[in-house]
């Protein structure tokens, strides 16, 4: 089709090539009662071609495509592009001038949708993936069976739709120090779809840095009409699929602000005594439920590509699996570490691979932080070496022999959960089938200023079991040996919230400033990284709405 005329009501987009291999994309929005088929044309002489339609849903109507093209570039790549919104649809087109028939295969997290060949002249694959970012994705290779005499890569970008409003919050409350309004939203967890409000008591709930933060909280049913009303998100029968533990999650707001969303995977439902029923509700983060979904097909290999690229393409390659896309908006940018790495398929959950890639010497630090969007709650994946804000400490808490936020305070000292001698354990090795495999296990890093100290030799072997690269477990021992040395020091606080505080669940890594004077503390500051919020609000039982800071520190394997 000429690209100077709109056939069928489609408008040209782009094209790529000359002489006999040219590669264009057209557009058409399309109406109610559309056609069975649609007619196009080829220049005259050529020999042959290859017509793909894809069918896009959900499709923002008035911000435009975003495209990019190669010619000729290195076999099998499709060029980066930058969506123009945080939700996209990505389109990625491979065609080959071929000698011979030609499969076609997606690249990682994409799934391929349409293949079509013209004899032995033109080969046209097409794969996409759903986006929830507004970073770069970068180029990304199809895999093909056979040398191609020519090559063109395109990548289109479709921005999603704007979906409509959530229902609003409660307006702003201003309570006073140690107590706050909450309100406790409950959705589905893959498709946001409200499900109601309940009033719930003794709730806590926590978030850390790479550990999935817990909640829990109790339900009462005074009445037949309240356990109708709850019935609704917890349903009474096994019958009812669409609701309930496993597919719900709670949004928890503090003075019409989002403060979490958990998702709820455990409801106890009771009765003691002559008292009326209650339901107590266990859930984690969103970060929980990538341990639960395993990576079932292998992913790489990646090779000198930076580690936040690759753990963006877990994410991609997680989202891209069938009912298991989150809507994560994934924060860009690179970290300037290069890794090399390749996933096999085994039981290893992406969630598990992610703390991995992660937990290594030069790693980086991740969460998902649940932010107000202008369109709905947004589940946002951040990364950071380290995450927080370290300098000025922006959390300043006190606690004197008359008054101060600091509640309570512990410190916990434990020289058997950290070492002074760390290995990393890998996968077993064998190159000989008649001799039993043996596993592939580090050097030593040590913690040289506490054995130069006096510190006597505790020896510690953390396993990845799927590592088969010494220079990874190298790393692996390096990083423990750095983080956790010697004895582990914890320190935790318990401070009551004002009515505006500066600390909110999405404060994870950020310094906290802290001031002591009392009985065992000489008057002095200290400034200690957050790993860790939990959150007690006000109720019954607890009179005070208080945070419990957990500070420094490291969970060792």
């Amino acid at each position: 089709m000429d690209p100077a005329t709109s056939i069928n009501g489609f408008r040209f987009v782009t094209e790529v090539g000359t002489g006999r291999f040219i590669t264009r994309v057209w557009r058409r929005v399309a109406a109610a009662g559309e056609p069975d088929s649609y007619l196009g044309s080829q220049p005259s002489g050529a020999e042959g071609g290859t017509v793909i339609v894809v069918a896009v849903s959900g499709a923002h109507r008035t911000l435009p495509l975003v495209y990019a093209t190669t010619d000729d570039s290195d076999e099998g790549v499709t060029p980066p592009v930058a969506p123009s919104t945080a939700s996209s649809l990505e389109i990625r087109v491979a065609s080959g001038d071929i000698s011979g028939p030609t499969t076609w295969s997606a690249p990682p997290g994409y799934t391929m949708r349409a293949q079509a060949s013209s004899g032995v002249i033109v080969s046209t694959g097409v794969a996409t993936r759903q986006v929830n970012s507004s970073a770069s994705s970068g180029a990304q290779t199809f895999g093909f069976n056979r040398p191609l005499l020519a090559w063109h890569g395109i990548t289109l970008s479709v921005p999603s739709a704007e979906v409509a409003p959530p229902v609003e919050p409660p307006p702003p409350f201003t309570p006073g120090v140690g107590s706050a309004l909450y309100r406790y939203v409950f959705s589905r967890l893959m498709d946001g779809a409200y499900l109601g409000d309940l009033d719930l008591e003794n709730v806590t709930f926590d978030k850390r840095i790479l550990q999935p933060g817990t909640f829990s909280a109790t339900i009462p049913i005074p009445s037949r009409e309240v356990g109708d009303q709850v019935a609704e998100i917890i349903p009474r029968g096994e019958t009812v699929l669409d609701r309930g533990p496993g597919v719900i999650t709670c949004q928890v707001y503090r003075a019409g602000e989002p403060w979490g969303e958990y998702w709820i995977t455990a409801a106890t439902i009771s009765r003691s005594g002559r008292d009326t029923p209650s339901i107590q509700l266990r859930g984690s983060t969103l970060d929980a439920y990538l341990l639960h979904v395993e990576l079932q097909e292998e992913l790489g290999p990646f090779e000198g590509l930076d580690q936040i690229d690759i753990a963006r393409e877990l994410l991609y390659h997680a989202q891209g699996q069938p009912y298991a896309d989150l809507g994560l908006v994934l924060q860009g940018g690179t970290s300037g570490t290069v890794r090399d790495r390749t996933y096999t398929a085994d039981e290893a959950t992406y969630g598990q691979r992610l703390t991995e890639l992660a937990q290594v010497e030069g790693g980086f630090e991740w969460a998902i932080n649940i932010v107000a969007g202008p369109y709905g709650l947004e589940r946002h994946w951040v990364w950071g070496m380290p995450l927080g804000t370290q300098s000025p400490a922006p959390h300043l808490f006190s606690d004197g022999p008359y008054s101060g936020e600091i509640l309570s305070w512990g410190e916990e000292i434990d020289a058997l959960r950290g070492a002074t001698r760390w290995r990393a354990r890998g996968d077993r090795i064998s190159t000989d089938a008649s001799t039993a495999s043996t596993p592939l296990i580090s050097t030593s890093a040590e913690a040289l200023a506490h054995l130069a100290a006096g510190w006597p030799r505790i020896d510690k072997t953390v396993t990845h079991s799927t590592v088969t690269e010494m220079t990874t477990l190298e790393g692996y021992a390096s990083y423990w040996a750095a983080t956790a040395p010697g004895a582990l020091r914890v320190d935790s606080v318990t401070v009551a919230l004002g009515e505006k505080p500066s600390i909110t669940m999405n404060s994870l890594g950020d310094a906290a400033r802290l001031h002591y004077d009392n009985e065992w503390h000489l008057p002095h500051w200290r400034t200690r990284r957050i790993i860790g919020i939990g959150i007690t609000p006000t109720s019954k039982a607890a009179g005070k709405e208080v945070a419990q800071l957990i500070l420094e520190g490291q969970e060792a394997p």
